[in-house]
């Protein structure tokens, strides 16, 4: 019975709920797609150059310039600018999730042309990834080389 309360305006009541039932569970574990983003923010981060950027603090230049156009690459092959090492670990990110589409083809074992899609899926991204790698290693290396 829900009483009125003596110091309190007249007319206002107490609330009537309880906190007993409510309840916080902490995980046991740690979700499986938690574990995919921190795996693949390492990949982008190793990929990308970060711990070259981390050494060569001095140096660090975010983009070139030869004249008045812009220098996405550096002329040297000991040196990177950091939208160089951005670009290169997108390209190695996004390999490595089109190697998971293997992984994911594997769901539809009862349904084999489905995971024949996906698997021709991963085989044409991984072939755009390898010759987008190649590409970007061949505009760096000297042209006498």
């Amino acid at each position: 019975m829900v009483r009125k309360l003596p110091w309190v305006f007249p007319g206002i009541r107490r609330p009537n709920f309880s906190l007993h039932q409510i309840s916080i569970r902490i995980p046991t574990r740690i979700p499986r797609s938690v574990l995919y983003i921190v795996i693949y923010g390492i990949i982008f981060y190793i990929f990308s150059g970060g711990a070259y950027d981390i050494v060569n603090q001095e140096n660090l230049v975010s983009i070139g310039q030869r004249g008045n156009a812009p220098l996405f690459l550096a002329p040297s092959l000991h040196a990177q600018y950091l939208i160089e090492g951005i670009v290169a670990g997108f390209v190695f990110a996004f390999a490595a999730l089109s190697l998971y589409l293997f992984d994911h083809a594997t769901r539809y074992a009862f349904d084999v042309s489905t995971a024949q899609k996906v698997e021709l899926i991963a085989t044409v991204l991984i072939v755009i990834w390898y010759v987008a790698i190649l590409l970007l290693y061949n505009a760096k290396l000297p042209a006498g080389a």
